[in-house]
């Protein structure tokens, strides 16, 4: 695939059925997709050999692959499932061919410039009578709590990213969604722990869309925003209204309706940040001006002055009862 030659960069593989014997290559690709993203049985009609290839990225936390391959089906159905278990959700773009996703919902076309987020945990099955060029990503059930406030996605939610990744509109989180994935498994070199929060507050953003477009809706997906990029010192409004494509002005209505402001929101995360680093003895030398950068203070003195209005207490001093208690 494009982006590589040679030896492949820490946490990226490759497979390809090229070279492999007919009778191995639909087995081989199955296992390799058990084991780096999501258990599945695959068929090609009339028994045709598959060509495929796939480049898979391994975060901590996430999972991203670029697929290509030739006419072919995949089935996920409950012996998979339990086999092995997803644990998420997967979001695939659709770069060439269209796809065909059968679900216990009904049935639903994706042609390129649209995607699908699903729950791998719930069957489903995947046509692609031209072959496909996909990108996927997954995300762990713990992050779509974050996302959702439940942890399962009811139904499959489409979305469209042929937009540009800096255009406005419904579209926009979801072409930077796509633009960072193909970013990342062409080799650009990133922060990894910033980068997955980036992904998982665009996603966020996309689920938001995908839904009833309701106001609370927006709510959370921009939440998810502010807790993935809550340690930048310049996070405001014009960011998060940006990665959930919304006005500055209809942002701020959406948080009012929740009793609460942006601003509000993002120093309630900062907080939060600050107070986990207090709690947690592994890091009780760290510096006050440390823990107020990693959280994303502007200085000491805010972090301390917001900390004590909040707590009734000075940092230092609460983290010296908390870790004596």
């Amino acid at each position: 695939m494009a982006g590589f030659s040679g030896v492949l960069p820490a946490g990226f593989t490759r497979f390809s059925t090229d070279g492999l014997p007919d009778s191995h290559r639909i087995p081989e690709w199955e296992v390799h997709n058990a084991r780096a993203l999501v258990g599945l049985a695959a068929k090609t009609d009339g028994g045709a050999p598959l060509r495929a290839t796939e480049l898979n990225l391994a975060l901590p936390r996430l999972r991203l692959a670029r697929v290509s391959g030739t006419p072919h089906r995949v089935e996920r159905d409950e012996s998979h499932i339990s086999a092995h278990p997803a644990q998420g959700i997967v979001a695939y773009f659709a770069l060439q061919g269209s796809g065909t996703f059968y679900h216990r919902h009904g049935c639903e076309t994706v042609a390129p410039g649209q995607g699908i987020v699903v729950d791998a945990d719930q069957p489903f099955e995947r046509g692609f009578a031209d072959g496909l060029t996909e990108l996927a990503l997954k995300v762990p059930r713990t992050a779509v709590v974050r996302l959702l406030g439940s942890p399962n996605l009811a139904r499959p939610r489409l979305f469209d990213f042929s937009g540009g990744a800096h255009d406005a509109g419904p579209a926009a989180p979801a072409a930077r969604l796509a633009a960072a994935l193909g970013a990342a498994l062409r080799g650009r070199s990133v922060a990894w722990d910033e980068f997955e929060d980036e992904l998982i507050g665009l996603l966020g953003a996309v689920l938001a869309h995908g839904g009833t477009h309701d106001g609370a809706g927006h709510f959370r997906a921009a939440l998810a925003v502010i807790r993935a990029r809550h340690a930048e010192p310049t996070l405001g409004a014009a960011g998060i209204a940006a990665a959930v494509g919304l006005s500055e002005r209809q942002l701020s209505r959406v948080f009012s309706a929740e009793g609460t402001s942006v601003p509000g929101a993002i120093m309630e995360a900062r907080l939060d940040a600050a107070h986990a680093l207090l709690v947690d003895p592994r890091h009780a030398a760290l510096p006050m001006s440390e823990i107020a950068a990693s959280a994303g203070f502007a200085s000491q003195a805010q972090f301390s002055r917001s900390y004590r209005q909040r707590h009734g207490v000075a940092p230092l001093r609460h983290r010296r009862e908390l870790l004596a208690g």
